[in-house]
């Protein structure tokens, strides 16, 4: 007599889990800044170029914040920046991340990852280093960079992680000085058998300045750029399939369709809970106070609902638009607030794919209600002229 074990794939159990943690909002993801400074200059960055030298976490105060998630069912952390790397305890901390048994990732810059470095990941690896890549010429790079030899000791890195067997990804923000160079570090990345992905979502620096904004690409850029990188949009029609219309359940007045506050937190240098990195505002601190306050006071936030006639709120295409409330909140102050350019993005790219007539937001035609907050009239004079 025999019997068959039934087969269950991956993919099933991480979505019935996802599932399970989103109806019990269970923190199974963080996000943990340890160091806000960072050994390069680049020109588009939000955090380091506010930050201070005292702006890091130290090994006594890792360890609140990880025994805090362990308690509360975390199960993957990850190690941000800033460039991790430059913190002293960065091993300290990164093992114990290992001996409380979460699933790791890091970003990095990998300037600093030589022999050593790589040897170590080797011995102790993570779930996936993510590696910034800032252009396809030394050039570009430390023009981007500001920093000498940036390009030749990332590529060194690259390979001597990939001689180890160490996983990985690429990335590469997409703005108007890398924009051209994009598709060739994707050719790239794919010959060294990398994942690659980019953002063209633009930052305000953390305390107010809005010098990187001038580096964001136009819709019609954006447009160009995700064609070039994905002919026919294949990835994007792929992704916009169960995110578009009625039937993919996201057509309403919630702000909020991602994961953050439902499973997903992100805590700073300082302990302060925000719903993602890109959210520079805090609901709590889980230095002063119990997790399960701040987990609560997350989901407060989390649960917002668009006013009355936000033009969001009635959108089809919710769930694929360019922009995110932490995104929003960024130029506007509000997660409710209204950015016209991600609005065209998201409208162009969906006439790409047949999902729309024209390609043409309503607010074009008919304006935007009163009473929705839009970018303050400074911050509107560094983004793109829309046309």
């Amino acid at each position: 007599m025999s019997c068959g074990v039934p087969v269950i794939r991956g993919e099933t159990i991480r979505d019935r889990l996802m599932a399970k943690a989103r109806a019990d909002r269970i923190p199974l993801q963080a996000e943990v800044e340890i160091i806000a400074t960072c050994n390069f200059k680049c020109v588009h960055c939000y955090i380091a170029p506010c930050a201070e030298h005292e702006d890091r976490m130290s090994l006594e105060q890792a360890r609140v914040i990880l025994r805090k998630l362990m308690d509360a069912g975390t199960m993957t952390v990850l190690l941000t920046g800033g460039e991790v790397l430059t913190h002293k305890q960065f091993k300290e901390i990164y093992l114990e991340a290992k001996r409380c048994g979460f699933q790791i990732f890091i970003n990095t810059n990998a300037y600093l990852i030589g022999e050593r470095w790589a040897d170590f990941f080797a011995e102790w690896p993570p779930e996936t280093i993510s590696i910034s890549i800032y252009g396809a010429t030394p050039e570009s790079y430390e023009r981007l960079t500001g920093i000498p030899r940036s390009y030749e000791r990332c590529m060194r890195a690259v390979d001597l992680l990939l001689e180890r067997g160490v996983p990985m990804e690429l990335k590469c923000p997409a703005m108007t000085i890398t924009k051209d160079e994009l598709p060739l570090i994707k050719a790239w990345a794919a010959s060294k058998g990398l994942r690659f992905r980019t953002d063209h979502n633009i930052m305000p620096q953390e305390k107010g300045g809005l010098q990187p904004l001038q580096l964001q690409l136009s819709p019609e850029e954006v447009i160009s750029m995700q064609q070039r990188l994905d002919p026919g949009l294949v990835e994007q029609r792929r992704y916009a399939e169960r995110r578009v219309g009625e039937a993919s359940g996201f057509v309403g007045d919630r702000v909020y369709l991602c994961g953050a506050g439902k499973i997903s937190l992100a805590i700073n240098v300082h302990g302060g809970v925000t719903t993602c990195t890109t959210s520079r505002k805090v609901v709590g601190n889980l230095f002063e106070q119990s997790f399960d306050e701040v987990w609560d006071a997350l989901g407060g936030k989390v649960a917002a609902r668009y006013p009355v006639g936000h033009p969001c709120a009635t959108c089809q295409f919710h769930g694929i638009c360019a922009g995110c409330p932490a995104t929003v909140e960024s130029l506007t102050g509000l997660p409710t607030g209204y950015v016209q350019l991600y609005c065209k993005i998201t409208h162009m790219r969906a006439y790409e794919m047949g999902y729309h007539p024209t390609g043409v937001p309503r607010t074009v035609t008919s304006g935007i209600p009163s009473g929705i907050v839009t970018p303050g009239a400074t911050t509107a004079r560094m983004l793109p002229v829309l046309n």
